[in-house]
């Protein structure tokens, strides 16, 4: 009797755990409808917002935020995700220095600092669980831009590329990645 109990106790721990990993067939969708969606395969596995962010006045969902704003007259953007789902604290940020509508868009940038600190077009990934920062470097990734609705603040579109590792060695692969983003909400 005491085997079989601590076999359930066992088997309801196993299936309440979080599972951390995601399989690429679980991305979103590539829509353009602003759905509030971002996805991508990192080093083959699925990744996606997951999980929460809890500070001092509660806990908010892990999600897509957008915001993009003109300055010296270019249309800038900027993309943030977390996962922190599980054993994963990790952050995700896409950043584009001018969006003048659709197209291809080359990374340009190559600072040493985690992004939003310069200009430039960039991937930053950054896994604190384990002190390792990625980001692109100029020619390295591509994002494609398929829609910008600046009546209903839409963007929409894909990306790829390889990230160096910030501070050591190494490089990470990101591939079909994809964004619908309702941005200044």
């Amino acid at each position: 009797m005491k085997s079989s109990f601590i076999a359930a106790a066992i088997l309801l721990a196993l299936s309440s755990c979080q599972k951390d990993d995601i399989s690429p067939d679980e991305l979103p969708p590539a829509t353009s409808t602003g759905a509030e969606t971002l996805g991508f395969v990192i080093d083959g596995s699925g990744w996606k917002p997951a999980g929460q962010k809890c500070g001092i006045y509660g806990c908010t969902d892990n999600k897509v935020e957008a915001s993009s704003y003109v300055a010296n007259g270019r249309r800038q953007l900027l993309l943030t995700a977390d996962r922190t789902d599980g054993s994963r604290n990790e952050s995700f940020i896409l950043q584009l220095d001018s969006l003048p509508g659709p197209g291809v868009y080359r990374s340009n940038s190559g600072g040493p600092g985690a992004t939003g600190g310069e200009a430039g077009t960039k991937i930053y990934f950054a896994n604190s669980k384990q002190s390792l920062q990625y980001q692109s470097r100029p020619g390295t990734a591509t994002i494609t831009i398929t829609k910008v609705d600046t009546v209903q603040n839409i963007v929409s579109g894909t990306f790829e590329g390889q990230l160096s590792r910030l501070g050591g060695s190494g490089t990470v692969q990101v591939a079909s990645g994809r964004f619908d983003v309702l941005y200044n909400r």
